[in-house]
């Protein structure tokens, strides 16, 4: 699986339309605008993806792969109006957005096996692949 490394700028800016200051890596803000927070494991045969997405639920989760970029994303619903219409946040941390969040996977990917939960608001996506050493024949050869 291609990680790509925190200084993704180019790539966030594009994604979130955000612009985010150039000077250092430090700058950027804590989780680098990557929203939601997300954990990549690497296994002896496949990758976990675990996803930060409390208050949702998996009907709201878009899971697609095309050619070797697979793509997680949650459309916000649009909440009915009511008692909330006249409330005003006096602090607000937390909001409920869209995201989509794109990973390039490796070709040695089984697509067929890709599978994914949603459990106590941590979405977790399992990649399996196969291990292009488990092939290689290894063998000594006698020289007579």
């Amino acid at each position: 699986m291609t990680i790509i490394r925190w200084r993704m700028r180019p790539e966030m800016e594009r994604f979130s339309g955000r612009d985010y200051e150039t000077t250092t890596e430090t700058s950027l803000p804590a989780n680098c605008g990557c929203l939601p927070e997300t954990n990549i494991r690497k296994h002896k045969d496949h990758y976990l993806i675990d996803m930060a997405a409390p208050g949702r639920k998996k009907e709201d989760f878009t899971i697609s792969l095309e050619d070797n970029t697979l793509t997680l994303s949650y459309e916000k619903q649009e909440k009915e109006s009511g008692e909330n219409e006249t409330a005003h946040f006096l602090r607000r941390e937390f909001k409920d957005e869209s995201f989509s969040r794109h990973f390039t996977l490796p070709e040695t990917t089984d697509k067929e096996k890709i599978s994914a939960r949603y459990e106590n608001g941590i979405l977790t996506v399992n990649i399996p692949f196969e291990d292009p050493e488990k092939d290689k024949l290894t063998k000594r050869i006698h020289v007579n």
